[in-house]
């Protein structure tokens, strides 16, 4: 029982970090899209 609780615990904490890297990932993509567009053709 022990083992299956510490499994739930690992899960729910990679799945936090993986949604806090594509939090972090959607941010810079949105901010790189960003100046992209303002700075016009190159």
């Amino acid at each position: 029982m022990l083992k299956n609780f510490l499994a739930a615990v690992g899960l729910v904490v990679i799945a936090k970090k993986g949604y806090e890297v594509y939090r972090s990932y959607k941010s810079m993509e949105a901010e790189n899209e960003f100046l992209r567009k303002g700075q016009g053709p190159v």
